[in-house]
């Protein structure tokens, strides 16, 4: 089979993947918090190593000793969430909260402690703040935060600390745990706005530039505009890699067929 093929398909198939993130990013652009996810591509010369993932099935299909060293292949050489910052869309929720600044809020969850951009937050049937899954948004001290206050107005500073009270005198509630990492890339991506730490050795630390806004959340960082503009051209370089597979395909009958006929 015609090496071209292979080059062509390994194309297509990385762009296959990147439709695939674009897609999964425009579906998520109206949940509050989301990270778009991005791809990084890269090129290969073969032979290809045992550990590149698809790369590596085409020494099956063609052996290295048969291949061309002189080309290269597409691959794609990393997956990363961008966790730049989304704009604030205002609630005027008391419990609905936004963050200013690199960093997350803690939850526990059944399966451990995670973390979320995600402040839509409420109270559940023992008063204590937990998101819309039930999952418990954690303090400092990784306890669950309790707002026994009936009647009272809830006030949540920048710093996260929560009061409640009437306006002349204020109860000091608790403070909502925050933190960052310093390579944001050793979390793992859950779904539901949740993230996980995959590194065991990472620090956990508090962001000292971090503010938090009370009656806002924070929305996605998914550009419409860009990703459909992404799509389209993904979309175009895919149809060209079809074509070149078609071509290179039919030129292989052609020849064929003229070495039969000359015989």
């Amino acid at each position: 089979m015609h090496e071209g093929i292979f080059i062509a398909a390994s194309a297509g198939i990385k762009q296959g993947r990147k439709l695939d993130v674009i897609a999964q990013n425009i579906a998520n652009v109206n949940n509050t918090g989301y990270k778009r996810d991005r791809l990084v591509f890269k090129e290969f010369m073969p032979p290809f190593a045992a550990d590149e993932q698809l790369n590596a099935g085409r020494n099956v299909l063609l052996p290295p000793q048969l291949s061309n060293s002189n080309v290269s292949y597409v691959g794609v050489s990393d997956q990363y969430t961008d966790h730049t910052g989304g704009g604030l869309n205002q609630t005027g929720a008391t419990l609905d909260l936004a963050l200013n600044g690199p960093g997350f809020f803690s939850v526990s969850t059944e399966e451990g402690v995670r973390y979320t951009r995600n402040g839509n937050f409420r109270l559940n049937t023992k008063n204590q703040l937990a998101n819309q899954k039930g999952d418990l948004v954690l303090n400092p001290q990784d306890n669950p935060i309790v707002i026994d206050a009936p009647g009272a107005d809830i006030s949540i500073d920048a710093d996260g600390n929560i009061s409640a009270g009437t306006g002349l005198i204020n109860l000091n509630i608790g403070k909502i745990k925050l933190v960052n990492f310093e390579n944001p890339k050793t979390l793992e991506k859950l779904g539901d706005g949740l993230f996980r730490q995959n590194d065991l050795e990472a620090e956990a630390k508090s962001p000292t530039e971090t503010t938090i806004s009370q009656g806002f959340l924070e929305s996605s960082n998914v550009s419409v505009v860009e990703e459909m503009a992404s799509m389209l051209a993904t979309h175009r370089l895919f149809e060209t890699y079809q074509k070149m597979i078609q071509s290179i395909d039919s030129m292989d009958d052609q020849s064929v067929n003229d070495i039969g006929r000359v015989g």
